[in-house]
């Protein structure tokens, strides 16, 4: 068990790594989405400057990707590749009590999932 946690921390790092999002932000993300407020060591000004920071940041995501599949730069099919990868981390993410993350070489997949971001590209 301690194993599936370290790769998906593992997963986690990596995904945070190449993301534009940092540690905190996506903190602060996830305890809005479960309906936490601030943590005591943000005053509330800070806080609220990272969530408006969030929010805009994931805008920009949204509109990226709009911007890169009409103009033809990410394939056609990027957005459902990109849904169907995401629901196999959330799957891994959530296995911690199963054997599902303890049989996955985490560099496979960290590997798998570097080759499937770089075709999406026609860059």
């Amino acid at each position: 068990m301690a194993d599936s946690k370290s790769n998906s921390n593992n997963l986690y790092a990596h995904l945070v790594a190449n993301s534009l999002f940092t540690p905190r932000q996506l903190s602060i993300i996830s305890k809005r989405l479960q309906g936490g407020g601030r943590a005591q060591d943000i005053s509330s000004g800070a806080y609220y400057r990272q969530v408006k920071q969030c929010r805009d940041k994931v805008n920009a995501v949204l509109y990226s990707m709009i911007l890169l599949q009409s103009t033809g730069v990410v394939q056609p099919e990027t957005l459902s590749a990109i849904g169907r990868l995401a629901e196999q981390l959330s799957v891994i993410f959530a296995s911690e009590s199963s054997d599902v993350a303890s049989r996955l070489s985490v560099d496979d997949v960290i590997s798998v999932m570097d080759q499937l971001v770089k075709r999406m590209s026609k860059l």
